[in-house]
Order: C-alpha cells, then structure tokens, then sequence
C-alpha cells in the first residue's frame, strides 16, 4: 500500500486514513527525503531546500521539523540520522515513486491480455506534477525524468490497449498525451493507429498532418520516416480496421438520454440500487448536496432503464427556471401546444393560471409508459411536489426520477441519498481530470491544489473538478495557505457529510478561485453570467466586451468550451450562479442586460432571415441551441423594454410557435402583448406598433389550432384593426390568413375563400413569400374540396419563390391533399416529400397535417386492419400539441377504419363524443358524407344500442374520448 506520495501534492496515508502534514516546511522536508529515498541527503542541502532564508539556528531548526516529522510517518517509512544529515528509509510499496517504476517493469512483462489493467493500475499512482511541494531547482532534473516516464507509461498503455481490441480507450489515451505534448511522434502515431482501428481513417490522417504543420511551423522539421511509412500505409489501407456495431435505430436513440462522454466511476452500487427501487416505485429522488453527482447518476440510470418504459425518457432540466418556469419547462420538454383552455382563449395580458397547464401535462402523460427525469428540483421543490402528485394521480403508467438537493417531499417519494465518492473512485476521477494537463504544465507549483483533495472535499466530484482546473494555474504556497486559513474546509473531512456545510465550502472554493482572477478575467467571468446557456466568441464579445481573457478562463475550468462550428463557451450552474450574485449589486449590470438583450433580439431576427431559405434547418437549431438566452432576454424585455426591442424579439419566437406548435413560445408571445399594452380585440386604437398585428395574428393561430374558433375570429379580426391603426395595412394579411383557417373549420368555404386570397395579395405585394405559399395552399387545397378543378391554383404555387423547406412542405401538402381528395395514387408521393421536408426543419404542424393525409388516404383504400396501428401515433402528434382541431379530425378518419372492421359499437361511442364536443369543428364535402354513411353502417349494426353507445360518447369529454380513441387502435 502506497503510505508516501510525491507524484503530485505529498501524501501520507496512514492506517487509519489520510494523516495531514499541516507544516509546510514539514512537508518540503518529506518531498526532499523522498526525492532522494535511501540516499544521504545533507543538513545543509536540507536547509537550503526547506527554507527560503535561512532560520536563526539552522541545525536546531532541522532537528526540530524531523522530529515532528517523524511522529507523523506511517508504518513501513522511517528516517535515519546519519553522519552529515538523514536519510528516508522505506519498504518496498510505501513510496509511490519506487512503486511507479517497480509496476511499469513488471506491466511490461505482463501477458498481453493483462497488460492494460496492469499499466492502469500504476498510472493511476500519478496524481500530478512530482515533488510539486518542492519548488527548487535541485529537484527539477528528478520530475523531469519521471514526467517523461509517465508519457512513456502513458504510450504503452496505449499499446497495450490496442493490442488487446480496446480502440476506443486506445485512443482516449493517445489524444490526452497528444493535447499536452502535442509535438510526441509516437503519441500521435498511437493516436493514428487507434483511430484506424476505430474506423475513423480521416480523423488518423489529419492527426499525422496536424503533427507535420506543426513541426514545420515550430522546428522546420519534417516527420520521421516511421510516421511517413505510417501515413502511407493508412493512406493505402493496409491497417486493420475494426469492425463498428451497427449504429442504433433513430427511435432507439430518441429513447435514450445523452450521456455524457468524460469518465463514470464508483456508482455501481447506486447504480443497480436505483435501478431495482424504480421496478417498486414511481417516485424516486436521488438526493444529495449540490455537485455531488445527482444528475450524472441520474442519466446513467435512466439509460439503463429505459427499455422498461415503451415511451422511452423525457429529460426535463429545470436549473435555469425559477417557480413560474416549471410547468412551461416541462410543456416545452413533451413539446406541448396549448389546448381551448389556454391563456389563447383568455386574451392578451392574462397568462395560464396554477393548474392550467399541469393539467395539460397531465393529460399527455397519461397515455405514455414513460420515465420523466427531472433534474435541478431544489429551487423550485414546491411547484415540482404538486406537479409530481398531479403526474401520478392522473398518468399511471410514468415513473418520476428526480435528482435535488433537499427532499421534494411529494406523496409516495422514495429518497436515494447520494453520498460523495469513495476514497479509491474520488482518485480515479480526480487523476482522469488532471493527468495530461499536470504532466504537461510548465508553471512551477501549478498542481498545488491536489494536496489532500480527495479528504479535503470528501470526494465531492464538482469539488474535485474545481480543484483539477485550479492545479494547472494556481501556485502551491497561496493554495495551501488559502485552505488552511479557510475554517469551512474542515467541516468536509471524513464522516461530515451533511449537505449544508458542504454547499458552504464548495462556494468559498468558487470564491476563493475568483478572487485568484485578474481584473479583465473577473470581469469577463462575472459578466459571462448573464448568459443562459453556451454562446460563441462573437456573442460574448457583443455583450461582455473584451473576450481576450478567455482561453485564461476556459484553462481554469471556469468556462466550458463547447467544440463545434463555431466553438461555443459556456458556465457550470454553480460557476453562473456565483457571477450573477456578483452583479447583483453592480451599478453596471442593466447595462449588461440590455446588451444581451439587443443581442438576442439580433440573433432571432437572423434565425428569421434564415429560415425563409434554405438554410431554415440549421436556423431553428440555433434558435433551440439559444433558447434559454432568448427567454432571459424576453423576461427582461417584457419588465424593462424598449417595446420595439421586445416585439422584435417576440415576432419570430411567435412564428416557431406557429408550425412547430410549442405552448412555451405562445406564453412568450402573450406576455409579450400583455407587456407592450396591447389593446385587446374588440377595441379601435387610434395608433399601433407596427409588429402588433403579426402578435395577434399568431394567437388567432392558435386559437383555431386548439379548437376555439372564437377565439381565432377574434384575434384574426383584431390583427386587421391594428394593420390600419398602425398604417401597415399590408400586415393585415397576417389576421386574413387565422380568418382563412377559422372560416374554413366552420364550413364557409366562400368567406375562406375570401380571407385566403386577400391574404396572398397583401402577401404578394409585401414581398412576404412564406405567407403568399401559405395562402396559396389553403385556395387549392379549399377548391379540392370543394370539387373544383385545381390545375391553375396549383401552377401558382409552384411559381412562387420559396426555398424554405417549411414553405416546400406547404406546397408539396397542398398537391397531395387535392389528389387523394380525388384518389389518385400520386398523392402518396407528394405527401412523403411534405412529411420530410417539415420534419427537416422541425415543423411539426405542417408535417402533422400531411402525415395525417398520409395515413388516412391509405386507410380509405387499403387494409383497414393494417392502417389501425398507425393512427396511435397520429392521436399522440395532435394531443401533444393541443391541436383539437386536428386531434377531432383524425379521430373522425379512425372512425372510418373502426367501421371498415365491423367495429360498429366502438364507432359509434366516438361518433357521440365527436357530436357532444365543442371543439370538434364542422364536416363538409367528403368527408361529411364518408361520416353518415359510418353512421348509417352503425345503426343498422346495432339498431336501438346505437343510442346507448353514442350517447356513452357524449359523456365522455373530450379527454377520456382521446385516450379512448388511442386504446382502440391497440386492439
């Protein structure tokens, strides 16, 4: 057992656990012995070594600190006096230096299949820098031979690893020694040889070419022969390429949460404890003291269950969300639109009241198998207990597993403390942060934070990687003296784990680390807080000013870079919410803010530009990427203004919720109209912002997508009045287009009509081709139903400009829906073409509508039996989205199937509910006389029982039918 340690901070382990050197001089006196252990070292040398200046008595002074010295050495350590000094004395196993040269001889003559254990067992002895205590220039020469040792190790590992099939970890390896010494020939030629056997040839040449730039540019130096022999051979393809496992099916990896890439250790225990206890619960809450790994634990479980759950995970985040942001933030997790209940149907200014949108929630889930996983409930405990009682009152088939820093205390909750790391695991995670970086660091004393860490922040994974970060960049002396001087560090040693304290001391290590920041670098990191998520160097230009600083930050670990194109930098929760206390009290930070703001109002109106071309797909990513940063920005907007910037910021989030159907972006659009005073309809404003008419144009959207007509007709008329009053009258196209769709749902097929080619001739004449396509579509698809000959209507849309894939899916739905209207088989087709289009930019409006089509022209002329299946996850589509309008619609074409099948009683209860709901909006054309002719079949079926079934209907509401509906295309 390793009692004595210098690779890396000094460390003494004795037999009752970690014994603390608390003198400093104590411990450079120990690192000097080791560093030459079993050899003579002098008084004089001593004294030089341990003592900056020389002490009154030199001698007594030694005398003294050896003594001491000597109280505190574990067994199997000694020191010796001898003539002219002392001499450390060990056995075999007690100093990890003698050690680490002892294990790499015997891993080398190791069999192969046991090579890699064994060289990882002896890297693991290095936790840093050697003989960091010491910062003298006698011991330089001995740290630099052990540091080369250490690479070399670190290669044969890496060979080692690949030798026996364990590519990935081979390469893992290889790319840590690369980044530190990135000019090592045979790092990078492991690293190519990794790479090719993972498959990845082009990734293995660019790493030799990298090598080769490099070394010109640095040396003027060409590769070794080897490494051009090497790159010829990969270029030939004469190097074994391992055999990759199919990649898994997209449905599989929607299932399944993202795990995180970096190391995972000392959970199995918990791991497999969770597992079981979620086979017997339904509410489990991982609960432990803030970085401590709740959510890391979390995932991994989740992973390792999700086959159990039909439905797969829901991933629900809530650390950026305060107590408002909970039901929103897992609405927008399910990806929910509002339904007739909604603020929509309330107005401007009024926004869901408690309760509104759980119920929403609620109503999704409850026909899913599925695990939730919230995450970050501490803050918000509260509102998350009574949602989770709503969840499994009303939806029995979904687990909760949350992750907090207290008990959420909800009915039936089954809490899993989570501990700190175990003494073996917190080394294993802390030497997997800090290896190549300590290796390769140049400044004397960087890894001094390593000392006792694993017992000083009792295995606490944040802590640790706070502490790895701050090796590589912070000196050993004000480290060391920091800590001691720090009373609340004493509190996390061995048994006191309550979580408090704990909380207490990680948060004087982020102070303590901001404090070590120059000027320019606190002042980036504080301001750095202001944003929500991770943002690009321009962005943090724009709002923070000078971003020179960080490449300093990201180095500390106090910014995480997210690679990418371009590279994205962002905050550890705890790091953000640290700045943000800082700025609390900043005269300077309203400004702050509204150069966020501005800035986010910059980035929508790009992402709106781009989405009217082909672009439009890679515009609502980065829109989603910065989510979070625009709902900061809206909030303070809506609180502080200027109304242009908030209605700017609003038109585009309001567009998104529109087609992609998102409830979370139709609250921001009424709280914006509440913000910006707004008239409500019914009122004639002499005056209006011009942007006010596109707001009230998206919430009559939204309106008849949830099945409130009424609703619709009155925002959609409103959204004309305030064109006027603004002097846009060309935004009115906007209201004409709501009033299309409202007018079409009831029936009047003239007055939408009507409303659809007033809104493409404003739309034509304002340059707007997204709105001309769209209302393009709604005249062909109108005149298909009504029977019309739809050829110069269809010519006319294909003549429009508008390379968007949302806009292309409009038109290829319009051409599908008119022929199968007819029954040609082409629609199909056309059909396929719009569902991809749309689901490229994630419009799930627009492919839900032809998806709809899709299934149910298929269903009309094939198989009934066979289309009975695919009309489960049509009802889910519509449901998630609120979309009762649509939700009726295909419940209507399932009555269709039901009727094919002989299914008459089922069909006839849904006919009943269908007549009993005020959300089921009118039937016309075919598909009028398509449902009286299901009708006829069922009384005809049933004689009186048709009553008795259709009236059970009745009872149901609208939502018992749904699930209902669903259950019936299960069987």
């Amino acid at each position: 057992m390793i009692a004595v340690g210098v690779l890396g901070p000094l460390l003494v382990q004795g037999p009752s656990g970690p014994v603390r050197v608390g003198s400093a001089r104590q411990r450079r006196l120990l690192v000097a012995l080791a560093a030459h252990a079993g050899r003579v070292v002098t008084s004089d040398a001593l004294v030089e070594l341990v003592w900056p200046e020389p002490p009154a008595d030199p001698a007594g002074a030694l005398q003294t600190n050896v003594s001491r010295l000597r109280r505190l050495l574990p067994p199997g350590s000694r020191i010796e006096t001898a003539a002219d000094g002392y001499r450390l004395v060990v056995d075999p196993g007690v100093l990890d230096v003698t050690a680490f040269a002892d294990g790499l001889a015997a891993a080398a003559a190791a069999e192969t299949a046991a090579r890699p254990d064994r060289y990882a067992r002896v890297l693991a002895l290095w936790r840093g820098q050697p003989f960091v205590d010491l910062d003298h220039p006698s011991v330089e020469p001995e740290a630099a031979r052990l540091a080369e040792l250490h690479a070399s190790a670190t290669e044969q590992y890496a060979a080692a690893l690949l030798a026996v099939g364990r590519a990935g970890e081979a390469v893992s390896t290889a790319e840590a020694l690369v980044r530190g010494e990135p000019l090592r020939e045979g790092a990078v030629a492991l690293l190519a040889r990794g790479l090719v056997a993972a498959g990845r040839q082009g990734a293995a040449l660019a790493a030799l070419a990298a090598l080769r730039t490099r070394l010109a540019e640095e040396l003027g130096l060409d590769p070794s022969a080897q490494l051009r022999e090497l790159e010829g051979r990969i270029l030939r393809q004469e190097l074994d390429v391992a055999v990759a496992e199919p990649p898994p099916s997209p449905a599989a990896r929607d299932r399944l949460p993202r795990l995180p890439v970096s190391s995972f250790v000392g959970r199995d225990a918990e791991l497999a404890a969770v597992a079981e206890l979620l086979d017997r619960c339904r509410v489990v809450t991982l609960c432990g003291p803030g970085g401590v790994g709740k959510t890391r634990l979390a995932l991994h479980v989740a992973a390792g269950v999700a086959d159990r759950y039909d439905d797969g995970v829901l991933l629900v985040e809530l650390g950026d969300g305060g107590p408002a942001d909970v039901e929103q933030i897992l609405a927008g997790a399910l990806r929910l639109a509002d339904d007739g209940a909604g603020a929509v149907a309330r107005g401007a200014g009024a926004r869901a009241g408690p309760g509104v949108l759980a119920d929403r929630v609620v109503d999704v889930l409850a026909v899913r198998r599925q695990l939730v996983l919230i995450d970050n409930c501490e803050h918000v405990a509260d509102e998350v207990a009574g949602l989770v009682e709503a969840i499994t009152r009303g939806a029995p088939g979904v687990d909760l597993l949350l992750t907090s820093r207290e008990p959420v205390r909800a009915d039936a909750e089954q809490l899993v403390p989570v501990a700190p790391l175990p003494p073996e695991a917190a080394a294993a995670l802390l030497a997997d942060r800090l290896g190549a970086a300590a290796a390769g660091t140049a400044e004397p004393g960087a890894d001094d934070v390593v000392p006792e860490l694993c017992r000083r922040l009792d295995g606490l994974p944040l802590a640790l990687e706070l502490a790895a970060a701050r090796a590589a960049a912070l000196g050993l002396r004000g480290l060391l003296e920091a800590l001691e001087a720090d009373e609340t560090f004493d509190v996390l040693r061995g048994g006191r784990r309550a979580a408090a304290p704990r909380h207490r001391s990680l948060a004087d290590v982020v102070a303590w680390s901001h404090g070590l920041l120059d000027d320019p670098q606190r002042t980036l990191f504080e301001r750095l807080s202001a944003f929500a998520g991770p943002v690009d160097r321009g962005a943090i230009t724009a709002v923070c000013g000078d971003a020179a600083p960080l490449p300093d930050l990201v180095e500390r670990s106090l910014v995480v870079r997210v690679p990418g194109a371009p590279d994205r930098f962002g905050m550890l929760e705890t790091l953000r919410a640290f700045g943000r206390s800082r700025l609390a009290g900043d005269p300077t930070a309203p400004a702050l803010r509204a150069r966020h703001a501005a800035w986010a109002v910059a980035l929508v109106e790009e992402v709106a530009a781009a989405r009217r071309g082909a672009g439009e797909p890679s515009a609502v990513r980065r829109f989603d990427r910065h989510l979070a940063d625009v709902r900061r920005a809206h909030a303070w907007l809506c609180a502080h203004g200027p109304v242009d910037q908030l209605l700017r910021l609003t038109v585009p989030i309001g567009e998104m919720a529109d087609v992609r159907g998102r409830i979370d972006l139709v609250r921001l659009v009424e709280d914006a109209v509440a913000a910006a005073g707004i008239p409500p309809p019914g009122s004639r404003p002499a005056a209006a912002h011009p942007l006010a008419p596109r707001l009230a144009a998206v919430l009559a959207s939204s309106g008849w997508q949830r099945g409130d007509l009424d609703t619709a007709d009155d925002w959609g008329r409103h959204a004309v009045v305030l064109a006027e009053a603004a002097g846009e009258p060309l935004a009115a196209r906007f209201g004409y287009e709501a009033l299309h769709n409202s007018a079409s749902f009831r029936g009047d097929l003239d007055r939408s009509v009507d409303h659809a080619q007033k809104a493409r001739d404003l739309a034509r004449a304002a340059g707007d081709t997204v709105t001309e396509v769209v209302a393009q579509v709604d005249l062909v698809v109108v005149a298909g139903y009504a029977g019309r000959d739809t050829t110069q209507l269809e010519a006319d849309l294909l003549a429009i400009d508008a390379p968007a894939p949302t806009s292309r899916a409009w038109a290829e739905y319009a051409l599908g829906e008119v022929r199968a209207e007819r029954g040609d088989a082409a629609a199909a087709g056309h059909l396929a073409v719009a569902v991809a289009a749309a689901e490229d930019a994630d419009s799930g409006f627009v492919a839900g509508v032809a998806r709809h089509t899709l299934l149910t022209s298929a269903a009309r002329g094939g198989d009934p039996a066979a289309s009975l299946a695919g009309f489960g996850p049509l009802l889910d589509h519509w449901n998630g989205f609120g979309a009762w309008t649509q939700l009726w619609i295909a419940v209507r074409a399932l009555v269709g199937v039901l009727s094919r099948l002989g299914r008459h009683r089922d069909a006839a209860v849904l006919l009943g509910a269908m007549a009993a709901s005020p959300r089921a909006t009118s039937v016309f054309g075919a598909d009028s006389a398509r449902l009286d002719a299901v009708e006829d079949a069922a009384r005809a079926a049933l004689g009186p029982e048709y009553a008795v079934a259709a009236a059970e209907g009745a009872r149901l509401g609208d939502r018992d039918a749904v699930a209902l509906a669903r259950r019936l295309t299960r069987t």
